[in-house]
């Protein structure tokens, strides 16, 4: 099982920005991520991965603990 939560913000012009806010429990076995273009897959897949160092984050695969922010 995947426990994930992620929460990033983008800086944009004029005090604008993008927020991806996204928490999910996968079962085991095959999980798949679809949306349209620019809804945060690769970003998903990238911080799970250790590519990149979301404002917050947590990641557990089978109760094994890889990345906690909120714990550093």
């Amino acid at each position: 099982m995947i426990d994930f939560g992620l929460r990033h913000a983008w800086p944009g012009r004029n005090g604008t920005g993008t927020v991806l806010d996204i928490a999910f429990l996968a079962p085991a076995g095959a999980t798949a991520l679809f949306g349209p273009s620019g809804c945060g897959k690769s970003t998903v897949v990238a911080t799970m991965a250790g590519l990149l160092r979301a404002d917050a984050a947590y990641v557990a695969v089978d109760g094994e603990v890889l990345t906690d922010t909120d714990a550093r």
